[in-house]
């Protein structure tokens, strides 16, 4: 780690490669945006690291894999984004923020993006103070799914990278029975087992494929101060999938039983009321064909992720015992 970390800033120091943090830029990335900058804040998260800065071409947002950092899945999502921003975002209705700079390094698994930042003209989920604004919150994030997922649904540009690949969810599938997390959690072992025998037939019944946000929560949605559509951000898990992957991430991933009793309804009218307005009209007894296979492949993404991290992460056991038992209840 600590060569690492002298060679990522040796590196930095002289200007080269993506950049490794936020008081030095690199050489093309300073070529691109000369002129005076001043840094307003930067933070480390998880995944990345991120600054904003104000500039005589506007305020700037950078997101970038700091020094010392050798994270191939941190470095994976940032190239994932910053192939969608560049190459797909541009085609989309969606607003998102524009990507201005991207330069990536795999073999050392070092990344930055720069975006325009959004801060000072929208507002996050934060800013709703009453349950009412929250809930209607939550409509507009189903709304904005809709639009982005009726876009892309079955759309041409879904090649190569962007391709479907159903023989390899199923075979990844397959894999997760064998993995030891069937002995830390022998109950939803259960439900994993039968997730994965009914995938076959699930997937057969599925509208079409589209392009899944992968992470949707209420982080990943900016509202413009002075009105407008919400905007859509962090696309590092963006992915072809079916249709229902993301509305079932946010029913059943984001929201508890009592909260998704209490909402459900409506964000699920909100979203197929979206889908037809966009051409796709879906009955209810569609669109829960669509959320029940979104269920299964999401009851499969939280499977895997206790198997890396363990019982040692407790919310994600709650998560995973969430998901469970929404599919045993046959919801």
């Amino acid at each position: 780690m600590r060569w690492t970390l002298l060679a990522d800033w040796r590196d930095a120091l002289s200007g080269h490669g993506p950049a490794r943090s936020s008081w030095v830029w690199p050489h093309d990335l300073q070529a691109a945006f000369p002129g005076s900058r001043r840094r307003l804040e930067a933070w480390v998260a998880e995944g990345a690291a991120f600054a904003r800065y104000a500039t005589p071409r506007g305020p700037l947002f950078l997101k970038y894999l700091p020094a010392g950092w050798r994270d191939q899945r941190a470095f994976r999502r940032l190239a994932r984004e910053a192939a969608y921003l560049r190459d797909l975002a541009p085609l989309s209705p969606v607003p998102h923020a524009p990507l201005l700079h991207a330069t990536l390094d795999p073999a050392h698994s070092r990344a930055h993006l720069l975006m325009r930042d959004l801060t000072d003209e929208t507002t996050g989920w934060g800013a709703f103070k009453t349950a009412a604004e929250r809930d209607a919150a939550l409509l507009d994030i189903a709304h904005l799914l809709a639009r982005h997922h009726a876009f892309w649904l079955n759309r041409p540009e879904l090649v190569g990278e962007w391709s479907w690949d159903e023989a390899r969810t199923l075979c990844r599938a397959q894999r997760v029975l064998a993995s030891p997390a069937s002995s830390r959690f022998p109950a939803q072992a259960q439900t994993v087992r039968e997730v994965v025998r009914s995938l076959p037939t699930l997937l057969g019944t599925t509208r079409g494929v589209t392009l899944a946000h992968g992470d949707i929560h209420v982080g990943q949605v900016l509202w413009p101060v002075n009105g407008g559509a919400p905007i859509l951000i962090d696309y590092g898990q963006v992915h072809a999938a079916p249709l229902g992957e993301d509305l079932a991430h946010l029913l059943y991933v984001r929201l508890s039983a009592p909260d998704r009793a209490r909402l459900g309804p409506g964000l699920r009218e909100a979203y197929r009321a979206e889908l037809a307005a966009h051409g796709e009209r879906l009955t209810p007894a569609q669109l829960a064909v669509e959320e029940r296979v979104g269920l299964a492949l999401n009851v499969l993404t939280v499977w895997r992720q206790a198997q890396r991290r363990g019982r040692s992460d407790r919310s994600l056991w709650e998560t995973l015992r969430w998901v469970a038992e929404a599919w045993e209840n046959g919801q």
